[in-house]
């Protein structure tokens, strides 16, 4: 009786596992995203995947420049400042 029981656990054990995994197979609906539509142009895959990615490039380094045009070497505090002061002990 043991056995009949271990028997029928694993039958519904592998008839629910067909029945979930198998079933969702049957269930070929076609979806919006199944429909193909035309393609891009040679123009448009140059423009999308060339000409974009290198203009975002290009402002992404400009943003990033602007700070380093900006530098000076000397800070803007006028005509007379020194850069060696007299009252430098190192320099002496």
């Amino acid at each position: 009786m043991e056995i009949v029981k271990n028997v029928a656990k694993f039958l519904t054990a592998v008839s629910t596992f067909l029945l979930v995994s198998v079933v969702p197979a049957f269930a070929n609906i076609p979806d919006a995203g199944e429909e193909t539509g035309e393609g891009l142009s040679a123009l448009e895959t140059i423009l999308w995947f060339v000409v974009t990615p290198t203009v975002v490039w290009v402002i992404i380094w400009f943003l990033w420049s602007i700070p380093k045009w900006r530098k000076s070497n000397m800070p803007q505090t006028g005509e007379n400042w020194n850069p060696k002061p007299s009252s430098d002990v190192a320099n002496q």
